[in-house]
C-alpha cells in the first residue's frame, strides 16, 4: 500500500537547462554572424581625391548611379521627385544632404540634382570621396 501511493505521486518533469543553453548558442551564434551594412543602395565607385577629409555623415543620402539613376533615402526617385522629397523634410534635417556619386556620373547630371536640392531648401551638400595616400 505504501508503494502504490509513492508511484501515483511520482510526476514526469521536463529539465530545461540543456533547452536554454540550446536557445542561448543560437542567439549568440546570429550574433556574431550577423553582417551589418554600413550602407545600402547602389554600388558606386567613388571619386579619388588626395585632399579629402572627413566630413560629419549626414542623416540623408542621395546617391548618383552612371546611369543617371537617382535614390534618396534608399528609395529611387526622379530630379523632381527629389526636390519635392527634401521640401518635405524638416528644416534641421535639411542642413545638410550627403551626395554620393560614382566617378562616371556627368557633371551636368550631378548639377541639375544639387540644384534641385538647393531648390528643396538644402543648405549644405557634401560629396564623400576616397582619400588618396600620396
Amino acid at each position: 500500500m505504501f508503494v502504490e501511493n509513492r508511484r501515483r505521486e511520482r510526476r514526469a518533469s521536463v529539465d530545461m537547462s540543456p533547452l536554454v543553453d540550446v536557445v542561448f548558442l543560437l542567439l549568440i551564434f546570429f550574433a556574431v554572424t550577423t553582417t551589418f551594412l554600413e550602407q545600402s543602395g547602389m554600388d558606386l565607385e567613388l571619386p579619388e581625391s588626395s585632399t579629402a577629409t572627413a566630413t560629419e555623415r549626414s542623416e540623408f543620402v542621395v546617391e548618383l548611379g552612371n546611369d543617371g539613376s537617382i535614390r534618396f533615402a534608399g528609395e529611387a526617385v526622379s530630379v523632381r521627385q527629389l526636390e519635392q522629397k527634401v521640401a518635405t523634410l524638416g528644416e534641421q534635417e535639411r542642413t545638410r544632404v550627403t551626395v554620393r556619386a560614382d566617378r562616371q556620373v556627368e557633371l551636368a547630371f550631378f548639377v541639375s540634382v544639387v540644384d534641385a536640392l538647393r531648390r528643396g531648401g538644402v543648405e549644405g551638400v557634401s560629396v564623400p570621396m576616397v582619400p588618396v595616400e600620396q
